[in-house]
């Protein structure tokens, strides 16, 4: 007897219209019902997206004749700018305060497109998945404040988008919005490394460096803006970064750092030797999807490395499940699925849990309870990062060694 196909096996784009209404109306629900977001631990203060709200206040600042390194009367909460000073074309656009909405709205606006263009869900469960990770509190989080870390997922995803093939004018692409992005919020330049995985090896090291390279003239072309740049490490549930663990044990400062880099690297290393690691080499999946995840690998892993952020950072992992869903299976794909799942949604559980059933407190229990909490998930983000750092280990080795190979060949 036949087998009758299901529906997303004759209609194709009927998941990713899914995936599409699914989100849509999830983030309409946050909205009508804010009280759910607070729940969640996601404020606003009776605000649209505070983040782009600080970045044009910044503008205004240096069109007001302020420095807008130092504390902003103009902001919410007279926040200094942290960014590159790229960001105030804004105002010379001609964009103010007044045109929050306008600006915060357009880059949710890209984000979400571009999260959709490269989610591609091909069956209903990955697009029940992908509403999941969409609506999780950290990308929640991120568009709730219009974070400019979505212009950024957005630019990396548009120079993604064209790279089905490794041909020159598309790899050319990306690194201009590598260059983008890069000259926007400084650590963007390291997801040039996710070039590695372009076969043949000689042009994927030849396109690494080359991205590398611009990428990092445009980072020295905007030191003197990051040296400036103040970036405060926040106290409350939503965090991530290596560091956060030594500082609630009374650790700061290069030991912790270099602590976190070491212990990461030595994950690595194992996973590679037990051979947990997604295989950013094999050209069977395709090139795009490869490379997302390469780039959405070297960003969490970096920047986790790097420092304690929001946890918006992670809205990095979306360009991690395209990937994940072309394998779809074995034990390395299932364990790293659950771990970013858990980095997605443990934190906005807890929140909702803590709301619902125990209430206000004190601040002192509040942040004793939020230790607790970071000491008992903090292990499934390093662990995460482990297996994300030993696959870029493990492409960059294979790299090395089909380069050499292909050298030695008459």
């Amino acid at each position: 007897m036949k087998a009758i196909p299901d529906d997303a096996t004759r209609h194709p784009e009927a998941p990713r219209v899914a995936l599409v209404g699914l989100v849509l109306v999830g983030l309409c629900v946050l909205v009508l019902f804010p009280t759910l977001k607070r729940r969640l631990g996601i404020f606003d203060q009776g605000m649209w997206f505070l983040d782009s709200y600080a970045i044009l206040a910044s503008s205004d600042a240096v069109r007001a004749g302020l420095d807008p390194s130092q504390p902003n009367p103009l902001d919410v909460f007279q926040r200094q700018h942290s960014y590159s000073n790229w960001w105030f074309l804004l105002g010379d656009a001609g964009f103010t305060r007044d045109d929050n909405f306008l600006i915060g709205g357009s880059w949710v606006v890209a984000f979400l497109v571009a999260a959709f263009a490269g989610l591609r869900p091909a069956s209903w469960r990955q697009a029940a998945l992908g509403a999941l990770a969409l609506l999780s509190p950290p990308v929640v989080l991120a568009v709730n404040r219009a974070n400019n870390d979505l212009v950024v997922y957005a630019l990396l995803a548009a120079g993604l988008w064209g790279l089905r093939e490794a041909r020159p004018a598309r790899l050319l692409l990306f690194a201009l919005m590598l260059v983008l992005a890069t000259g926007l919020k400084f650590y963007p330049f390291i997801a040039g490394a996710a070039l590695l995985a372009v076969r043949p090896p000689r042009l994927g090291l030849a396109a690494t460096v080359l991205s590398l390279l611009a990428a990092g003239l445009t980072l020295a072309s905007v030191w003197t803006d990051f040296r400036k740049a103040v970036f405060p490490a926040p106290m409350e549930v939503y965090t991530f970064g290596a560091p956060l663990i030594f500082r609630d044990l009374g650790w700061t400062g290069p030991g912790a750092l270099l602590t976190g880099m070491l212990l990461i690297g030595l994950g690595a290393v194992v996973c590679v030797w037990r051979g947990w690691v997604i295989r950013l080499d094999d050209p069977q999946p395709e090139l795009r999807a490869r490379l997302a995840f390469g780039v959405g690998a070297t960003l969490l892993v970096g920047c986790f490395l790097a420092g304690i952020s929001h946890s918006y950072r992670l809205i990095f992992v979306l360009f991690l499940l395209p990937l994940l869903w072309r394998i779809a299976s074995g034990p390395v794909v299932r364990w790293l699925g659950g771990l970013l799942a858990a980095l997605l949604w443990l934190d906005g559980l807890y929140c909702l849990t803590t709301n619902l059933l125990i209430g206000p407190m004190p601040l002192a229990e509040l942040v004793r309870r939020q230790v607790i909490w970071r000491f008992l998930t903090q292990p499934l983000a390093w662990a995460a990062m482990a297996v994300l750092a030993g696959s870029l280990l493990a492409l960059a080795l294979t790299t090395w060694r089909d380069w050499r190979e292909q050298e030695a060949l008459p």
